[in-house]
């Protein structure tokens, strides 16, 4: 059998069929929505196999939808929390499947990956080094914190929700679903903090515990990442 020149696979690959993930799109979050064919292979943004786990390609066609709308939202975020450890040193007080505009991540301008937040209920600081966050309530381990990530007492803490660790410590090792699914936390020993069920979210609207770590969940379109949560 003769074999093709490397140059001519390489040109049959572009043109035939998407490359492989690792040499393809998606290297970073802001190939996925530059609009670009970055990789040549005719695949753009989300429809490249090397974007489909980022957060902005995550559960959302980019279609406007009756979520999108900013006029009428969902009566609640239909956020189910279930009960978990008795007084929890720190758990999920906030979080934004579908943000456009919200939030920008400073340390990769143009980019807008959903996120996390985090509050300590403690009067202390406390080493989040070994916690772990999900986005199934069956595997807790999914994302574990490193070293350097830490919250102040009685303070808070955005982890950006964009399957990308590469891009530093506060960087989860998963993406949300627009359309709703899980998120949990659990300290280092498994324990689980917090166990949450949402359903459908809207575009640049937050879920929040409104007063802070409260069990009631309300959309808040004015989203406060890294500080109280008010109506």
């Amino acid at each position: 059998m003769k074999l093709l020149p490397i140059s001519l696979l390489l040109l049959t690959c572009s043109v035939l069929t998407a490359c492989p993930p690792e040499i393809g799109e998606g290297k970073s979050e802001g190939e996925c929505s530059d609009g670009l064919d970055n990789d040549s292979d005719g695949a753009i943004d989300c429809l490249d196999a090397g974007c489909m786990g980022y957060a902005v390609c995550s559960g959302d066609t980019g279609e406007p939808d009756d979520t999108d709308t900013h006029v009428d939202p969902p009566d609640d975020p239909d956020v189910t929390d279930d009960p978990v450890a008795t007084d929890p040193d720190v758990i999920v007080n906030e979080f934004m499947a579908s943000n456009s505009s919200t939030l920008e991540d400073q340390d990769y301008p143009g980019t807008f990956p959903d996120w996390i937040e985090l509050i300590n209920l403690t009067d202390h600081a406390i080493d989040l080094a070994g916690y772990m966050l999900t986005d199934d309530l069956t595997q807790c381990d999914k994302s574990v914190l490193s070293e350097g990530v830490t919250i102040d007492a009685g303070g808070y803490l955005v982890l950006w929700a964009d399957n990308d660790v590469e891009e530093g410590i506060t960087h989860l090792d998963f993406a949300l679903a627009k359309g709703g699914e899980q998120i949990g936390l659990c300290n280092p020993d498994f324990t689980p903090l917090t166990k949450l069920e949402y359903g459908q979210q809207v575009t640049d609207w937050s879920a929040a515990r409104i007063p802070d770590g409260s069990s009631t969940w309300d959309f808040d379109e004015s989203a406060t990442p890294g500080s109280a949560n008010e109506l």
